[in-house]
């Protein structure tokens, strides 16, 4: 049961990860049609975002299915307790969900006819970024709270049947631990976004033997790799942060208490260093496709790694 929970929530984490941030992918890339001059090449950026804003909607509707499998294999009394303490809150995170796929339609369909330009890409880019914000910082931040309540006070508040106030909502969620819990994974999942930009972009250059399609592709996948490289490095202070961070029990399983926890862990590290070198081989002139999926497939294991040491400590 262990090992199918620590599957099913690593393959969640990823799935919904690309589905959540690709929308503010897509915003920076989006800057791209701004600067280009050559409008052949504007329209190959313009139709690739527009094919990235159906592949987060389909990214986002395929890992909530897997967050329901999830919340049926770690199902029981306790997390019902749980979780009806903050019912108010899954029922706001409802309408969040549901907001943020009904902007991401929107803009998708709106984005049919015309590249968007000037103040359309501002408006278009705010859309985009409430979309995204709202999965990427309410749906993380309320599991986040559901597996920090202490056992006691979910004793209490269940017997008095009252639910957490938003007061004590916020004290829990916006705590050291949890606060630094919240930033490395999004960045987690902002990195696994541009690694799937990557691969799309190299796809469609081999899709395309010459000419603007495949020129602005090999450059979007030089463009994403560069991102990956710089997020994973970035994820080094804050991965130190989230670790200094955690409580004494937690930080103990990682650094020696619990062996496959702590193997996880040390795997996840000497997985780092390996995409430090992976990522940045792949920022030259040339971008190889054998390499590329090497440390695609380097990076999702490296994911999966850390989200099982996180389950198990």
């Amino acid at each position: 049961m262990q090992i199918l929970l620590v599957f099913v929530h690593s393959v969640h984490l990823l799935v919904v990860g690309i589905g959540v941030c690709l929308p503010l992918v897509v915003i920076l890339l989006n800057r791209k049609i701004i600067r280009l001059e050559d409008e052949a090449h504007q329209d190959a950026v313009w139709i690739m975002s527009r094919s990235l804003i159906k592949h987060s909607l389909t990214a986002i509707l395929i890992g909530s299915l897997f967050g329901f499998a999830l919340a049926g294999v770690v199902w029981s009394e306790e997390f019902h307790q749980r979780c009806h303490l903050l019912m108010t809150k899954f029922m706001w995170a409802g309408v969040e969900w549901l907001t943020s796929i009904l902007l991401l339609i929107v803009v998708f369909a709106q984005w049919r006819a015309t590249r968007g330009e000037g103040r359309a890409f501002w408006i278009r880019s705010f859309v985009l970024l409430i979309a995204s914000i709202n999965l990427l910082y309410h749906l993380p931040v309320l599991f986040i709270v559901i597996s920090a309540l202490p056992d006691a006070q979910v004793e209490a508040m269940t017997a008095a049947q009252e639910e957490l106030s938003s007061a004590e909502f916020r004290t829990i969620a916006y705590t050291n631990e949890n606060l630094s819990r919240l930033l490395h994974t999004s960045l987690a999942m902002l990195t696994t976004a541009f690694a799937y930009v990557a691969m799309i972009g190299i796809r469609q250059a081999n899709q395309n033997t010459a000419g603007p399609r495949r020129d602005s592709a090999i450059s979007i996948c030089r463009w994403a790799a560069r991102n990956v490289l710089i997020i994973l490095f970035i994820q080094i202070a804050f991965g130190l942060w989230t670790l200094l961070a955690m409580s004494r029990p937690r930080m103990q399983n990682l650094l020696g208490e619990d062996i496959p926890a702590t193997a996880l862990f040390a795997t996840a590290m000497v997985l780092l260093f390996f995409q430090l070198q992976q990522w940045t081989g792949l920022l030259g002139e040339r971008i190889d496709r054998r390499r590329l999926v090497q440390a695609i497939a380097t990076l999702i294991t490296l994911y999966f790694c850390m989200a099982a040491a996180s389950s198990l400590s």
